[in-house]
């Protein structure tokens, strides 16, 4: 706590071993001069530092999306720069699933919001540890076969597979074949999707989709699918316009 006995709001205390900066007292490290900590000098920017850890460089990326009809998402966001990290976490994360019949079938989930402005993908990690079935998904067999991944659009009206801007963001994982209703599955893919280009959100914002499709064999009758596991996705922000 400031000492109101010191008029200048930045002062020495304590025979000079410590330095206090009171209510409207600032330190300015002018050009040339250096910030060190345990003799190394600190190189970011005013900008990085100010961009690493805030609330504030945290809605710059985005928000998450809506809570699913059952279980959870949730996500922890870091950025450095330009650059961001989110790492999913979903919990029994209930999709929607519609049954195309001879054709396949489809689900998604929307779950993040990106600011406005341009993306590059740069990666992603897709772990998926547990998977639950609803009732009419496969007439009770427990065999749904299916495969995932993550796009800036929902996967469209069921065609068994995910292709294109479907899966933009995480590569289309092998094929998940459930026994007895479980099952896992993952993919790790880096940069050179179809996004290695960019996403142009500078007009409407890019959403962050996850995305499932089933096979025409397997899937009976529009239902669920639940799913836990954790995905990560790594990329940089291009700003808007």
């Amino acid at each position: 706590m400031a000492d109101s006995t010191y008029q200048p709001k930045v002062y020495r205390k304590d025979g000079g071993d410590s330095l206090k900066v009171a209510s409207g007292g600032h330190i300015d490290v002018e050009s040339g001069g250096e910030l060190r900590l345990g003799g190394t000098a600190i190189a970011a920017t005013a900008a990085e530092i100010n961009a690493v850890g805030t609330s504030g460089a945290a809605a710059a990326i985005g928000a998450i999306a809506s809570q699913p009809a059952s279980g959870s998402i949730a996500v922890a966001i870091e950025r450095f720069g330009s650059f961001f990290s989110l790492t999913f976490t979903l919990t029994a994360a209930r999709l929607s699933v519609t049954d195309a019949a001879g054709s396949g079938s489809s689900g998604s989930l929307k779950l993040f919001d990106f600011a406005q402005g341009g993306i590059v993908p740069l990666g992603c990690r897709q772990d998926y540890t547990a998977f639950a079935e609803g009732a009419a998904l496969t007439g009770g067999a427990g065999d749904a076969s299916f495969v995932m991944g993550l796009g800036s659009v929902a996967a469209n009206a069921g065609d068994g597979a995910l292709t294109g801007t479907e899966v933009d963001f995480g590569a289309v994982t092998a094929a998940i074949t459930l026994s007895g209703g479980t099952g896992t599955g993952g993919e790790f893919s880096g940069a050179g999707l179809n996004s290695s280009a960019g996403l142009d959100g500078t007009s409407t914002a890019v959403d962050l989709y996850l995305n499932w499709s089933g096979t025409a064999a397997t899937i009976d009758a529009n239902s669920t699918i639940d799913v836990t596991g954790t995905v990560t996705v790594v990329g940089a922000m291009l700003g808007d316009d």
